[in-house]
């Protein structure tokens, strides 16, 4: 057997030494070892406060309770390592509005958003995927201070700018 497959290596090599073809030899590369790393580890990310306002103006499926944090479903808009997500949601849990503080929306708008003025700020309005509705600001250079307002189907454009620009300081009560 051992024969066989020698000679099947041997065969396999000499009808390719008539082609043009260039084998290259094998590199070695090093590979890090997992022990030892010369960069410390990223710091880790530390949350941002609650966003310091509160709209003034919700859409009226809002429950007038708030559900337990435990029973509101995360989404890539409310699951941002490091942000501070303020949910309102339907008597059924099902949330209608977010507003994220720490970062803005982790996916592309469908149409160029329109622009809008949130908070003295210049800020995006637009469909994201889904039938979801966002808009977006930054208020500083800080990554704190780059703010979502999500708003969960069915929803439209002019509801979401009626949210966002209601926004007035102040804190959301527990």
């Amino acid at each position: 057997m051992k024969r066989l497959l020698a000679g099947a290596l041997i065969l396999a090599a000499c009808s390719s030494a008539g082609t043009t073809d260039t084998l290259l030899s094998p590199t070695s590369a090093a590979v890090p070892d997992a022990t030892t790393t010369t960069e410390p580890p990223p710091p880790p990310v530390e949350a941002c406060d609650p966003a310091p306002f509160v709209p003034t103006i919700l859409p009226d499926r809002v429950a007038t309770e708030t559900p337990a944090t435990k029973d509101i479903p995360y989404d890539q808009y409310t699951i941002i390592s490091g942000t501070s997500t303020s949910v309102w949601s339907q008597d059924d849990g099902v949330p209608v509005l977010a507003i994220v503080r720490g970062a803005l929306p982790p996916a592309r708008w469908l149409e160029t958003p329109e622009e809008i003025v949130v908070r003295d700020e210049r800020a995006a309005l637009g469909q994201l995927p889904d039938g979801i509705w966002g808009v977006a600001w930054f208020e500083g250079p800080d990554r704190c201070d780059e703010y979502s307002v999500i708003l969960y189907p069915p929803a439209t454009a002019e509801e979401a700018r009626m949210v966002a620009e209601s926004l007035v300081a102040g804190e959301r009560a527990p």
